[in-house]
This record gives structure tokens, sequence and C-alpha cells, in this order.
């Protein structure tokens, strides 16, 4: 059937906008409502600054002590967190992958269909050790301009305060040793207004999708946190089941629920979903002026092409203190045009 093969296939992104196959009054028609489609203007919202927003910085290693290096980056993000990025994680394959999507009811941010991380311990301060160390994910203290404590029992303090460009860092392991390492801080894009919206943490409201073959309608799916539980409706039409489809097919596992995904001004994004797995990969604007944005994986766990062409563009509406991100995926089989529309509302809050 139809829907065996569906998701076989990845998708060519088209441009997001008014390009696609059908007319505003035609998805009417279908059934299919004008908020699944952007507004024609990006506005920025209204969200206040996280507390951390002026702190938000990248230290990437370009040189390292007498001692074994720890890490290959250390990211702190508006929210009050950090991200360490092991050396590791740093040479594994760099292929752009999973998170291109096929028009087969996929959610915004959606699980690889390799092997995903793992949240493996947290530890009694909140941290967050990823796959065995690969990155570690917790909370940092400012002490005073250009020292934090981290949660992990680490410090670092850059010399001089100095917050740009190449800069010495004295780091302080668990142990209590003291390192000195040379470091490049990242910082180039934290003064956009459309950045300072989008990098915070966010808490995913819903997921919805429609889901079109030519000209019928196949259903609608709609996914939602409640009291801690992933909530799901489906709607499949008369005419999707005569094709093979299920209600299956509409939205995602309860498990690939992301319930709350944190972008950093540096091109970072982490999203947790509900079953306790990690995704961490990169982000930026292809069109900022419409908001449209790009992300992608910057490692494979399983996939050493090295391609650079599988990543997913959305387009990014605020409103007040939420953030909605569009989809509009389309695939072709045996002439018939398959399409699903993807909504995704998160609110600015952690």
């Amino acid at each position: 059937m139809i829907k065996k093969t569906l998701v076989s296939f990845l998708i060519a992104l088209v441009a997001f906008g008014f390009t696609a196959c059908d007319s505003d009054d035609n998805n009417g028609q279908l059934g299919v409502p004008d908020s699944s489609k952007p507004s024609k203007e990006f506005k920025v919202g209204n969200c206040d600054k996280e507390k951390y927003a002026d702190d938000a910085i990248k230290l990437n290693v370009q040189s390292w002590g007498n001692t074994n290096q720890e890490f290959a980056s250390i990211e702190l993000f508006a929210d009050g967190h950090f991200l360490i990025t092991s050396p590791t994680a740093g040479k594994l394959p760099k292929s752009k992958m999973s998170v291109t999507r096929a028009a087969d009811g996929s959610a915004m941010f959606k699980k690889s269909g390799g092997q995903p991380l793992k949240t493996r311990a947290v530890d009694a301060s909140g941290t967050i050790v990823i796959d065995g160390g690969l990155y570690i994910y917790g909370t940092y203290t400012r002490v005073k301009e250009g020292v934090y404590q981290l949660s992990n029992n680490t410090k670092i303090e850059i010399k001089d305060g100095k917050v740009t460009g190449t800069a010495t860092v004295t780091y302080t392991n668990s142990l209590g040793m003291s390192i000195t390492i040379t470091v490049t801080i990242d910082t180039s894009t934290k003064q956009d207004d459309a950045v300072r919206n989008l990098c915070r943490s966010w808490r995913m409201d819903s997921s919805e999708n429609w889901l079109l073959a030519g000209d019928v309608k196949i259903g609608y799916g709609k996914q939602w946190l409640e009291k801690g539980r992933v909530m799901q409706q489906t709607t499949l039409t008369t005419e999707g089941k005569g094709l093979g489809f299920d209600k299956d097919d509409l939205i995602d596992d309860k498990d690939d629920y992301c319930y709350r995904v944190i972008f950093s001004p540096c091109g970072t994004f982490v999203c947790f979903y509900i079953d306790g797995d990690v995704e961490i990969g990169t982000w930026e604007w292809t069109d900022p002026h419409n908001g449209v944005l790009r992300c992608w994986e910057a490692f494979d766990w399983d996939d050493d092409d090295d391609d650079d062409d599988d990543f997913a563009d959305m387009t990014v509406r605020f409103d007040g203190k939420q953030m909605r991100i569009y989809g509009d995926f389309m695939d072709t089989e045996d002439g018939v045009l398959f399409r699903t529309l993807s909504v995704s509302t998160f609110s600015a809050k952690y």
C-alpha cells in the first residue's frame, strides 16, 4: 500500500511562503485551516530577556595546558544552562542529517532514524551526562564578570573579563586542578533582535499535522503535553482509509514528543524528548527577513558519507511570548503529490 513506502522517501524541501502546490482557497476546501500556514510578515515577539542573555557565549578551545583535553567547547545559554562538548564528539563524521522530513506526518523536531543520544545519568546537582560524557548539560552561575561556576563542580574564568575574540581562560576541573587554555569566543550574532527572541528555552505546547494526497485530505493529528503525559488526537478521513493509511501515519510516536527545545545565539539547539532521548544540533537563519530557519545535526552516528544536503527548513513566527514553527513538506509517488503541513507551538519558558 502507499503508506508502506511513503515513509522511505526523502523530500525535496521547497521554499516556504506561498509557492505551494495548492492555493489558500483550495486548502480551505480541503478542510486545512489558514492557521496551518505562516503569516506573510515576520515580526519579533515581546519575550523578556532571560536571566543570562548577556552571558550567552561559546568558548571553542584552541590550545590546552599540559593535561589531557577535557572538552572541545563550553557553551553558556541565556537561560542559565551550559553545554560541554567533548573532544570525542568533535571528531565524529561531519555529515548533516536526521532532521530532513518526509511527507509522513512528521513533527518539526523528530528523532533520527539512527541511534539518538541518550540521557545516561543525572547527578544530585541536576547535571546531565549524555552518552557517557560526549556532552554534559547543566546549570551555571555568574560569579562576576567573566567568571562562571558550573553545576558539575567546574569553573571557568575569562582573563580580564574579556568576552570577545581570542582569550585566555583558567579552567578549574572537578578535581580542583586549574588549567590554562586558549579559546575563541563566539558572540557574533547575539545582538540581533530575531536571535534574541529565538535564543531561549521553549516548551512545546502542541504539534499539529495535516496530511494531503493530491486534492484529497488524508487526515489530521495533534499531540500536546498534559500533566506530564503526551495526549493525542487524530482524524482519518474516509479517503485516507481507502488509500491504506491509518492513524499512526498522521503523528509521531508519543515517545518522540519534543517537550523542550533550547536555541543558543551561537548556533546550537538542544531538544529533549519525553522518553529521555536528547538531540543536539545546529541552526542558522537562511532567510532572516522572512523568518526561515534551517536545522541539522552536526554529526551522524551511523553514516560517514559526509552528506551536507540533509536538513530541515522551517518558518518561524513569533506572537507575544509564543513561537510557532511551520513546515510544508512534499513528496511525489506514482504521480501523486503527498504533502504534510505542520505547526509546532511553543511558549517561552523552561
